[in-house]
């Protein structure tokens, strides 16, 4: 399996695993719905897909985990995403703390096997 944690990456599942997984992680939990007022759940779906799927830069940050789970952090936007490019999409939500829950996220998983 061929991923790249910091260049562009394609993914092969394109979204959440099913409809019904997309449906629960958006009226569900952290009701992500609330955190996009202007996204439709399939607007949700596609930016999180069109994020993961970036390289990073100055404005994306990003790794995979050591399970080849990638993670992108949008700095402007306060996104963060995670997903596997043949498995689909986790999550992606607007960490309270921004760009250090993203910084703590990326330690942990550097600890435990992850890639920059």
């Amino acid at each position: 399996m061929n991923i790249s944690p910091s260049g562009e990456d394609k993914f092969f599942v394109r979204g959440f695993q099913n409809r019904q997984k997309l449906m629960n992680h958006w009226r569900n939990g952290r009701t992500h719905s609330d955190e996009y007022p202007d996204f439709t759940m399939e607007q949700y779906e596609q930016r999180a897909l069109e994020l993961l799927e970036k390289a990073t830069d100055e404005k994306i940050f990003g790794h995979a985990d050591k399970n080849n789970y990638l993670i992108r952090y949008d700095r402007e936007e306060n996104d963060f995403a995670k997903g596997h490019p043949h498995k689909g999409i986790v999550t992606m939500f607007k960490p309270v703390d921004g760009e250090n829950y993203y910084f703590r996220s990326l330690k942990g998983d550097m600890e435990h096997g992850g890639r920059k």
